[in-house]
């Protein structure tokens, strides 16, 4: 769900969500994560050793103009730039470059584009909360 403070602070948006998919790139090494919040869904790419998560797996997801608090070795940090903002009927989306892999943010929650502009420089947290049994 999203954190509506965060967004009212509009310096992050913390979200906390199930990973629902798990696919492979047509880029060798890289992973593609869907992951189901609520209000916003995301999805992102990134190369398979540096992240390594589960259908299932419950995590945290913070995006942020700040650097935020993290685990060296477990939580998942990179940067990079606002790239492009859509306002749709239904869905808007977010997307973010993190030199060369991409972060997705759709929503039908406006108030989660009021965060953003257009070259903002963001970090993107990933946190794992829980692991599901068997995947």
């Amino acid at each position: 769900m999203v954190n509506l403070a965060s967004v009212q602070d509009s310096k992050s948006l913390e979200l906390r969500g199930r990973v629902t998919e798990v696919s492979k790139s047509l880029i060798p090494r890289v992973v593609i994560y869907s992951v189901d919040c609520g209000d916003v869904k995301v999805r992102f790419d990134t190369l398979s050793d540096l992240l390594k998560l589960n259908t299932g797996d419950e995590v945290a997801i913070t995006v942020s103009k700040e650097k935020p608090d993290y685990v060296k070795g477990e939580d998942y940090v990179a940067w990079g730039y606002v790239v492009s903002l859509r306002s749709g009927d239904k869905v808007s989306k977010v997307v973010i470059s993190l030199w060369g892999y991409i972060v997705i943010l759709e929503t039908g929650n406006t108030e989660v584009l009021k965060l953003f502009n257009y070259m903002d420089k963001v970090y993107f947290k990933v946190s794992r909360l829980g692991t599901s049994v068997g995947t």
